[in-house]
């Protein structure tokens, strides 16, 4: 093939490659499907949750560095997202009601989806995580 028919056919390619717009890059992890009896909580509302909730459990989805590093709800059971955590899961009463937190929400998200799954009936899920919680000066163990 001759260098001007080779140049015309590249230059056709890229002309018909470059007419196509970018695909957009998702800005947002998917929303986590949860049921109707799972309920998002302020701090405010957990702190009234946990103390009125005696059978309550607290689960922390964070890594075992963040835990360390910033702190947990007292109470709190590490259940780290990242560690396959629907193992741990397996363990725990169905029944019981749940608080789950993480940094700001998403892995706590889909660990009540995964909770949901497994046929847990009642899940509170903490509005801003971990760094909400603090934000609202509510107290943390090390």
């Amino acid at each position: 093939m001759n260098s001007p028919a080779l140049l015309y056919l590249c230059t056709g390619l890229l002309v018909t490659s470059c007419g196509k717009p970018p695909t957009a890059a998702p800005l947002a992890p998917p929303q986590a499907v949860l049921p109707a009896a799972y309920a998002y909580v302020s701090p405010d509302e957990a702190e009234k949750l946990i103390a009125s909730t005696p059978p309550l459990g607290i689960l922390d989805v964070r890594d075992q560095s963040e835990m360390h590093e910033v702190g947990m709800i007292s109470g709190a059971r590490p259940c780290p997202y990242l560690s396959d955590n629907t193992k741990m899961l397996h363990g725990f009463d169905r029944k019981q009601p749940f608080l789950v937190y993480c940094a700001i929400g998403g892995r706590s998200e889909y660990t009540a989806e995964a909770m949901s799954q497994l046929g847990f009936e009642h899940v509170y899920i903490l509005k801003g995580g971990i760094n909400a919680w603090r934000a609202a000066k509510k107290p943390v163990v090390k």
